[in-house]
């Protein structure tokens, strides 16, 4: 029999059908049972090897065309510059491994999820076992507090309520009983059933094991997250296709620079090692190296803003997303129940605070009362103290709730109020208690004060009214009328309607026996109060930035579809323009053309009600399918396949689960909304700052490769030699874009649109931009080139003439690059210090190459003269002077829309 179909047969069946009785399994069967099911534990994937993982980069398109034109340097005998392209693989390699590497722990995770201890009974002893022992079969009970240790189906029940948030997302601890139910009935309304790693939060059961390990609910969850595998990032995708292209263009030239050189006359091995010279100067090799040190830089930025990230593209991923799918509970709410109002005959009163702090005041027409001085609140507050079984305690975390979370919002309430649990129960002793139950959906207790037995009473409104014969108001206990019975029952749905948990309090002088029948009638009815987890305070800001950004939020929620489309309007998330589904609605979207028209409608769907794990892998799928870029925050199990499905995962630190932040790429530390919206800023930025450095690479690369081509074409003396051109590709290219990777972001980069995910890095825009420079850098060089060998005839010093040139011009190169459309004297050019540095080590370091008599005599350098320094440095700075009269006539009045067309990462 499947797993899900155990909640409907019926008790006496699934214990036949498991070879079980309520006396429990015999010791034979036990052994029997573990031989044919094993543990109770997650079965670990095997780990990827370090070296594997190492080897494996190897594999890159830019390490094989690296590595290839290193052979051939060997194969030739030029011992130097197959060293130089050697240490290029290296550093190439060892970065792409740190970025690749990181441990995967989402199995490991889950096991810790199962609990260490179950109350069993075995052969009719009970016994306290650790959960690894439990098999198919076993009875096991059940008490307030204990986490379950497998999938149980439930075959007696006194007023079990579970908290299952971490598995279905729902907020509410569910009431469970022992009825059999509708095989197609979802896990979040599996009320027969308690699974494995969810906490009982009140009342007893006992249960029969139907599943355990990775068969059970939490297991079948690491199959999903075992199948899918990490996805390719759309940074990863645009730089791999990038280096294609520039490569493949440098190539070409190449093979054309080799069969025109042998024309010209030059032997095939000089020719063969310029024109890997000309392959490497084209690829931009230090890119891989540059994007990493950029993404580690913002890394370090955001874990100053409370947000880890775990694997580097990430970051940039971030700031390309059009749409964050986020868990409800937790994550836009404080995961904590809050009484918010108090609803009696005669008085309406708001309650503020925070969660289940005991710090709030109580507001009737917004004016400050004394909930103690008021008769009916104050009773309302006194009930909700004694008929409880749960508290508040505050640890590290602040305060937090021991047992049920809606009665530890009652006791929250009444602390507000000065009213301390234990100071109540030591003086209104407790002598009964009927259990909360399902079908009657009422608690009711019995405590003596003073000589005389009182009966408290929480429950369903609708329930608790049909046995109150009386109510109170403001001055004394008059008798129920058809009106104002029909007055609270309207309340109670207005509330309702809004989200919240409703729960009816009332009381009477007791005389008589205990019996149920006896306790719960002719009550006096006091009031309502409403309960819900309150949103947090600043999700409604964020929500607000995130739409100014252009990204859509989409609530994913376990929640009721009521409760969800509340929250949701109320965090202006959801408008009356946009859709609700849910899980069930999802379900019945099985053919080719219903899936067409849900991806036709997918961007109307703000919320998603009563799903499950796959609800939400399928959700985040079909979003991928529409040309999103998704993040999907969340905290819980069932959170896990969809974050690691989506484009970037973010787990929330404080209450996600380990299997959560395992298949995370970001975990926020303060589990904060906010949070996310500082990081999708950092991403932008960071994105921006990548292209402006590939702008600058590109402008150096390209202008090398055809400077080299052209004096092919003209069958004169190369004007760089192999070495040289290694050099300007390490030294040169590198450190200034480091400090590329730091400019500060622009000021409304957060209102610009997200970028297109299907845009090329390498866009028109970017094209147009470095290729308007090429030409100067070219011309210039060249020049230089041919006016020095026609004045000198001096090949070396030319050399060095047109070494020094190309270095200047990509040096100063730098400050154009600052910024996109804004004169760099607006911008002061001394902002960046880390710029700064980066071209003033490169230009030192080329000091030392022409200077130095080691490195002359490996590059092929001579010392240069004042004169020659005067005439380079001018005609170098022409660079600067040509792209700033070009951002000055191109300058125009634009909208802003037209500017986020045109220039879509301005800085």
């Amino acid at each position: 029999m499947k797993n899900q179909d155990w909640h409907s047969i019926s008790k006496v069946e699934a214990l036949t059908r498991l070879g079980s009785s309520m006396r429990g399994l015999t010791p034979a069967k036990v052994a029997e049972k573990r031989a044919e099911s094993g543990e109770n534990t997650i079965v670990t994937e095997k780990k990827t090897h370090l070296i594997n993982i190492f080897f494996r980069q190897f594999k890159s398109f830019v390490v094989g065309i690296l590595f290839l034109t290193g052979l051939i340097s060997l194969v030739l005998g030029h011992l130097i510059e197959a060293g130089v392209i050697t240490s290029i693989i290296l550093i190439v390699v060892f970065l792409n491994f740190i970025m690749e590497y990181k441990a995967t722990k989402e199995i490991e995770s889950l096991i810790r999820l199962v609990p260490h201890f179950s109350n069993v009974m075995r052969d009719g002893e009970s016994l306290k076992i650790n959960s690894i022992e439990l098999v198919p079969g076993d009875i096991v009970h059940i008490n307030r507090g204990d986490i379950i240790g497998a999938d149980l189906r439930l075959i007696e029940c006194q007023g079990l309520t579970v908290n299952e948030s971490t598995l279905t997302g729902e907020s509410l601890p569910v009431e469970k009983d022992i009825k059999g139910l509708k095989p197609e009935t979802i896990l979040s309304k599996m009320k027969n059933m308690v699974f494995a790693g969810t906490q009982a939060t009140g009342g007893s059961a006992i249960g029969v094991v139907v599943a355990i390990g990775k068969e059970t609910e939490f297991g079948r969850i690491s199959t999903l997250i075992k199948d899918i595998e990490v996805q390719t990032t759309p940074l990863q995708k645009r730089l791999d296709k990038l280096t294609k292209q520039v490569a493949m263009f440098a190539g070409e030239l190449a093979v054309i620079a080799f069969i025109i050189g042998l024309f010209h006359g030059n032997s095939w091995e000089t020719m063969l090692i310029f024109s890997m010279a000309i392959i490497v100067s084209g690829i931009p090799e230090s890119l891989p190296t540059v994007v990493a040190i950029t993404l580690a830089l913002g890394v370090k930025r955001m874990a100053g803003q409370n947000a880890i990230v775990k694997r580097l593209p990430a970051v940039e991923t971030l700031g390309a997303c059009s749409v964050i799918c986020t868990d409800k509970t937790g994550t836009l709410t404080q995961n904590k129940m809050m009484v918010e109002n108090i609803f009696t005959c005669d008085s309406v009163i708001n309650v503020t605070g925070e969660g289940y702090s005991p710090e709030g005041i109580f507001l009737e027409k917004d004016e400050t009362i004394d909930a103690k001085n008021h008769s009916a609140v104050s009773k309302m507050l006194t009930i909700g103290l004694l008929c409880n079984n749960s508290d508040i305690r505050r640890d590290d975390q602040g305060w937090v709730v021991d047992g049920e979370p809606t009665e530890g919002a009652l006791v929250a309430l009444a602390r507000k109020a000065g009213m301390v649990k234990i100071e109540y129960h030591d003086r209104y002793k407790r002598t009964k208690e009927h259990a909360f139950d399902p079908n009657r959906k009422i608690m009711s207790t019995i405590h003596r004060y003073e000589g005389k037995e009182i009966v408290y009473s929480k429950g369903a409104p609708e329930f608790l009214l049909e046995k109150a014969s009386h109510y109170l108001d403001k001055t004394s206990v008059k008798r129920m009328s058809k009106e104002i019975k029909e007055k609270f029952l309207r309340q109670n749905k207005v509330y309702a309607g809004k989200g919240f948990r409703v729960l009816g309090l009332a009381y009477k002088e007791h005389k008589g026996s205990y019996t149920l029948e006896n306790v719960e009638k002719e009550l006096v009815f006091v009031g309502l109060v409403s309960i819900r987890d309150p949103p947090d305070p600043m999700t409604i800001e964020c929500v607000r930035k995130c739409k100014e950004a252009g990204i859509k939020v989409v609530m994913i929620t376990g929640d009721s579809k009521a409760t969800a489309k509340a929250i949701a309007k109320e965090l202006q998330i959801m408008t009356d323009d946009d859709n609700i589904l849910t899980g069930e609605e999802l379900d019945k979207i099985d053919s080719p053309e219903e899936e067409r028209e849900f991806l036709r409608v997918i961007d109307s769907v703000a919320v998603y009600a009563r799903t499950t794990p796959e609800h939400k892998l399928r959700i985040v799928e079909s979003l991928q399918k529409k040309g999103h870029i998704v993040a999907m925050t969340g905290d819980g199990v069932n959170d896990a396949p969809a974050l690691k499905k989506a484009d970037i995962g973010i787990a929330m630190g404080l209450r996600g689960s380990d299997v959560a932040k395992a298949s995370s790429e970001i975990i926020l530390k303060d589990d904060k909304f906010s949070t996310i919206v500082k990081a999708v800023e950092e991403g932008r930025i960071i994105y921006d700052n990548i292209r402006k450095f590939i702008y600058y690479l590109l402008v150096g690369s390209i202008s090398e490769v055809l400077i080299i081509l052209f004096a092919v074409l003209a069958g004169v003396n190369l004007p760089l030699t192999a070495l040289m051109v290694f050099f300007i590709n390490l030294v040169t290219s590198e450190f200034p874009a480091i400090g590329l990777s730091v400019e500060k972001g622009a000021k409304d980069i957060l209102k610009q649109k997200p970028r297109d995910p299907r845009e090329s890095i390498l866009n028109d825009f970017l094209i147009m931009r470095v290729m308007g420079v090429v030409p100067v850098i070219i011309a210039g060089s060249l020049s230089l080139y041919f006016w020095e060998i026609s004045n000198t005839h001096d090949i070396a010093k030319a050399q060095t003439v047109t070494f020094v040139t190309i270095i200047l011009f990509e040096l100063l190169h730098t400050l154009n690059a600052k910024t996109w459309n804004e004169s760099i004297f607006n911008r002061s050019m001394f902002s960046n210090k880390i710029l700064l540095v980066g071209i003033t080590s490169s230009f030192l370091l080329t000091l030392v190459s022409i200077y130095h008599p080691f490195f002359q005599g490996i590059f092929g350098t001579v010392g240069l003269g004042f004169k020659d320094w005067v005439i380079v440095g001018f005609v170098s700075f022409m660079v600067v002077l040509f792209v700033e009269i070009k951002k000055y006539v191109l300058k125009v009045e634009i909208s802003e829309r037209d500017k986020n067309e045109i220039f879509p990462t301005r800085g």
